[in-house]
């Protein structure tokens, strides 16, 4: 039996065991994790040391099928596959309801067949029904983008962009860069995104048909808030994916920034509270919405993208450390900005 690392408290990582070896339930698998990504989300958690449920300590994660519980259609051992969701349990008010997605029984703290750990670890035994295959067109270092991916699919989606919208991205992670790309693949033809980051800036600055597809500024550039005036005649922009979980500065230049009628979709995760302003939001009669994670089918979407070369993650894959570093690498994100992406690899020593 290996061990599996998860976050327990501020600056905390302890282990748990990572069954590998006794009998699959029926309906589950067992993965051999290629690569795990770091999460935004973990970064914090291990900053904070609020409550964090261990499946998601190591939640953006790709393999391949090592063993095959009873009951199992459509997965053979050796097959690649990236992580999804929760299987929703079919039965509870909100699945009869048509939204499998806000299964009550989905809870990650409830339910019985969600994983001890996540894929900080050499193996992980999941639900069949909580993978998808991945194609031979993407490769492993990919599936373990899937995960984010679908994440700012989700919210994408949800703002219904139309042909010829005008959309700001604020934080250009790997959330913000993926909704970049699919807020451009679904009809937007400017994106004005916000970034500290210089070379985070320079990389969504190559996405989109045209060379001005996206234009990049810095927060406190006042240049910002002029181009998107000065490129929707002075309308605003249509819709604004808040994907840097900074808070009230982000959703204020948001509601400075959209058009009356304006569409607010807020993706990143704020985890302290913070002092917002509603009153532009009634004056504008501005749509303020969220995105929490995303649907199954939605997994689906993502792997054909990437499949059909679609969306590029050239930028997201080149910084892999081995599974021994995992303390080292979440200090140095908790001190300050670190690279675009770090996945761990567990097969390294």
């Amino acid at each position: 039996m290996s061990t599996a690392f998860v976050i327990t408290g501020p600056g905390e990582l302890s282990t748990v065991p990572a069954p590998d070896a006794e009998p699959l339930p029926a309906g589950h698998v067992r993965i051999a994790i290629a690569y795990c990504g770091i999460c935004g989300s973990d970064v914090d958690a291990y900053r904070q040391g609020y409550p964090y449920h261990p499946t998601l300590s190591g939640h953006e994660w790709s393999g391949t099928v090592a063993a095959v519980g009873a009951g199992v259609d459509g997965l053979v051992v050796g097959d690649a596959v990236a992580r999804t969701c929760q299987p929703p349990c079919g039965a509870c008010e909100l699945c009869r309801a048509g939204r499998p997605h806000n299964c009550v029984r989905r809870s990650l703290s409830t339910v019985q067949t969600a994983p001890a750990h996540g894929a900080y670890t050499r193996t992980i035994e999941v639900p069949a029904r909580s993978v998808v295959a991945l194609p031979a067109g993407v490769g492993l270092a990919q599936g373990a983008l899937v995960e984010p991916a679908t994440v700012a699919l989700h919210g994408v989606r949800r703002t219904r962009p139309r042909l010829g919208d005008t959309a700001v991205v604020i934080g250009l992670g790997v959330i913000g860069l993926f909704a970049t790309q699919l807020a451009l693949l679904s009809g937007v033809t400017r994106v004005i995104a916000v970034e500290p980051l210089a070379q985070r800036r320079e990389i969504a600055q190559r996405y989109g048909p045209a060379p001005d597809s996206v234009t990049a500024f810095a927060p406190d550039d006042p240049a910002a808030l002029d181009t998107i005036t000065a490129v929707t005649g002075g309308r605003g922009a249509d819709m604004v994916y808040e994907c840097s979980g900074q808070g009230a500065a982000a959703m204020n230049l948001a509601s400075a920034a959209l058009r009356p009628g304006g569409h607010l979709m807020m993706i990143g995760a704020v985890i302290a509270p913070v002092e917002v302003y509603p009153a532009l939001w009634l004056a504008k009669e501005l749509t303020v919405d969220t995105a929490l994670a995303h649907t199954r089918d939605e997994f689906d979407v993502v792997v054909d993208l990437m499949d059909r070369g679609l969306l590029d993650t050239a930028a997201m894959t080149g910084d892999v450390r081995p599974l021994r570093d995992l303390p080292d690498v979440l200090d140095q994100l908790v001190a300050g900005p670190g690279p675009l992406k770090v996945l761990i690899d567990p097969t390294t020593d």
